[in-house]
């Protein structure tokens, strides 16, 4: 395996054995025993590694399961990164009932939009394909949203990013659009609102409220 240098927050980790894995939880909850059993996979949290580990989070198939911990550096085994399955088109490897899903024929649709971005899919969707766990949900109680992870590399306005939002949720799914530049990161769809004056910045020493969240990331 090539030696991992850096990892971001939403990337996906895989690894072999439990006890690389040190979690905020002990005994361990039912589900995340289950999830654990089928697939030794952990989402990267914010934060910075320290002393060889990296902070993380395991997710259930349910939104209430969710706990973090930490991941042995040197025990990784593959990293995904959001960027990942939309370079490799890693959608087609699932079944054609999954594809059939709507958030998954919106992942299609939304590609040739964001051509000109730096982007990538993390959340449920993320999780399925990398995994082959059924974890989109598209039911009465809960629908999947589209969590795209949008690399900052230009700015743009309030009315350039209402009309990109508008037009990544056209397809019956809800876009949740995260712009993110290293380990800080805001949610599109507060800046695009406009209802206040400063936008909530998700930094590793917490969260910062800031007039222009695209100068706080370093973007003209």
């Amino acid at each position: 395996m090539e030696k991992i240098k850096q990892v971001w927050p939403h990337d996906l980790l895989t690894f072999n054995d439990n006890h690389d894995l040190i979690l905020k939880g002990n005994p361990l909850p039912d589900w995340a025993k289950d999830s654990l059993s089928k697939a030794k996979i952990v989402v990267v949290r914010r934060g910075l590694a320290k002393q060889g580990l990296i902070p993380v989070g395991l997710r259930g198939s349910r939104r209430s399961q969710r706990l973090a911990g930490f991941l042995v550096k040197k025990r990784v085994i593959n990293c995904y990164s959001p960027a990942y399955f939309i370079k490799n088109k890693s959608w087609e490897i699932l079944t054609p009932e999954r594809r059939k899903l709507p958030q998954f024929q919106a992942l299609e649709k939304i590609c040739p939009l964001l051509r000109k971005y730096s982007w990538g899919i993390g959340g449920s969707l993320a999780y399925e394909m990398a995994t082959g766990i059924a974890m989109v949900q598209n039911n009465l109680n809960h629908r999947s949203d589209l969590d795209i992870i949008l690399v900052a590399k230009r700015k743009i306005n309030i009315e350039q990013s209402r009309k990109l939002l508008t037009m990544l949720s056209q397809y019956q799914v809800h876009a949740d659009v995260q712009v993110v530049k290293g380990q800080n990161g805001f949610a599109l769809a507060e800046y695009a609102a406009n209802r206040s004056p400063k936008v909530l910045v998700k930094t590793t020493a917490g969260p910062v409220l800031t007039a222009d969240p695209w100068h706080f990331l370093k973007v003209n």
